[in-house]
C-alpha cells in the first residue's frame, strides 16, 4: 500500500507511516465491482447497451470489441468478459486501496446519541463566567439602588458657612439642647476670659515648677557628694523631669490666643518668667549630669558645686531664682474688664 502523506510503499494494514510518522487512514482492499458505467453521467450499463440510458452519449465497450448484433449474447461470453474486467481492474496493487475520505455531508440527526446532546452546549468555564459576570452587575444594581454614592460622605470640611456674629459673647446657656433638662447651668467664657484662665493656670504652675527646681538644688548640695548612688540618680531623674515640663508650659503659653490684645502684656511677663526657671532648671541638668558620671564625688566636691554655681555670680543663690522671686507676684494676671 501507498502512504497517503509521502507515497512510500509501506506493508499492508500499517497503521503508522514509518518514513514520516504519519497516521495512514485507508479502508479495507475491496474487490472491484462487476458492471459497466457511463464515462460521462457515472449511470450504471447493461453489457449490451451502446448508449447511456440516462444522458444518450455512446458508450465503448470496455474490451474493445464491437458489439453483435442480432441474438444476445451467450452466457459464456458474458462471464469471460467479466473475467476479462476482473483482471484488467486488479492489475498492479496500488490501485486496490484509496484513501478513505471524509464525508462533507453531515449524518443524520440522531436524538438519542450523546454527541447530539452535548452539541450546542456551553462549555463549563463558559457558564461559571457568565455567571460570575451576573453577580457583579447586580450587586452593583443593588448598592446603587440603596447606597447611593455621595461624593461628600468622607468630607471633615464645613459644607455650610457658619454663623459667627456671636461667637465668644459672654453669657450663660440655661439649658443644653439635646439633652434632658436637668436645670444645670453651663458658663460660656469669652475669648479674654479663655485667655485670662490659661495664663492663670500658667502662672500658678511656675509657681510650683520653682518649688520643685528649690527642692533638686537641695538635694544636690544634701547627696551630691556622697556614696549614694541611687539618691544621686533620683536627682538627677527629678531635675530632667522637671526640665521637660518648663519646656512643656512654655509652649502652651506661646500658644495662647492674646489677638484681641487685652492680656497680651501678662502674657509677655509669663514668658520671661518661665525663660528664666528654664535657664536655672538648664543648670541643675547639668551639674546632676555630671554628679552621677562622677566615680569620686566627694574628691570632685569642687568641681561640681561650680556646675551648681554656674549662675549664682556673686551672690549665694541663682541669678535665675533672684529675678523670678523678684517678680512673680508682680506679674501676676489680674482679670480685666472687656
Amino acid at each position: 500500500m501507498i502512504c497517503p502523506s509521502c507515497a512510500t510503499h509501506i506493508p499492508d494494514g500499517s497503521l503508522v507511516c514509518p518514513a514520516c510518522h504519519a497516521r495512514v487512514m485507508t479502508t479495507q482492499v475491496m474487490q472491484p465491482l462487476q458492471g459497466r458505467w457511463c464515462p460521462s453521467c457515472g449511470v450504471r450499463l447493461g453489457w449490451d447497451e451502446d448508449v447511456c440510458p440516462h444522458c444518450g452519449l455512446p458508450v465503448e465497450r470496455p474490451w474493445g470489441e464491437p458489439r453483435a448484433t442480432g441474438a444476445a449474447e451467450s452466457a459464456q461470453e458474458l462471464a469471460s468478459e467479466g473475467a476479462a474486467l476482473d483482471e484488467d481492474a486488479t492489475e498492479g496493487d496500488d490501485t486496490q486501496q484509496i484513501p478513505r475520505i471524509e464525508s462533507a455531508i453531515p449524518a443524520e440527526h440522531d436524538p438519542e446519541s450523546r454527541v447530539a446532546a452535548q452539541e450546542g452546549m456551553p462549555r463549563r468555564r463558559a457558564i461559571l463566567l457568565a455567571s460570575f459576570a451576573a453577580l457583579v452587575v447586580m450587586g452593583g444594581m443593588v448598592l446603587a439602588i440603596t447606597r447611593p454614592w455621595d461624593p461628600t460622605i468622607e468630607s471633615i470640611g464645613a459644607t455650610e458657612e457658619a454663623d459667627t456674629s456671636m461667637a465668644g459673647f459672654p453669657g450663660t446657656v440655661e439649658e443644653l439642647s439635646g439633652q434632658d433638662n436637668n436645670n444645670s447651668v453651663v458658663e460660656v467664657l469669652s475669648g479674654d476670659d479663655a485667655t485670662f484662665a490659661q495664663l492663670t493656670e500658667a502662672y500658678e504652675k511656675l509657681a510650683r515648677y520653682e518649688e520643685r527646681a528649690d527642692a533638686s538644688e537641695a538635694l544636690f548640695l544634701q547627696v551630691g557628694f556622697g556614696d549614694n548612688l541611687d539618691e544621686r540618680m533620683r536627682g538627677k531623674r527629678e531635675s530632667e523631669a522637671l526640665a521637660i515640663d518648663v519646656s512643656n508650659l512654655i509652649e502652651t503659653l506661646s500658644q495662647v490666643d492674646v489677638t484681641s490684645g487685652t492680656y497680651a502684656t501678662e502674657q509677655d511677663n509669663l514668658m520671661t518668667l518661665a525663660n528664666w526657671l528654664r535657664n536655672r532648671v538648664d543648670t541643675l541638668v547639668a551639674a546632676w549630669k555630671a554628679n552621677v558620671e562622677s566615680k569620686d564625688p566627694a574628691a570632685d566636691e569642687q568641681h561640681l558645686r561650680s556646675l551648681l554655681e554656674a549662675d549664682w555670680g556673686d551672690g549665694d543663690q541663682s541669678a535665675y531664682r533672684l529675678l523670678f522671686n523678684e517678680h512673680y507676684e508682680e506679674w501676676k494676671p489680674n482679670k480685666k474688664e472687656s
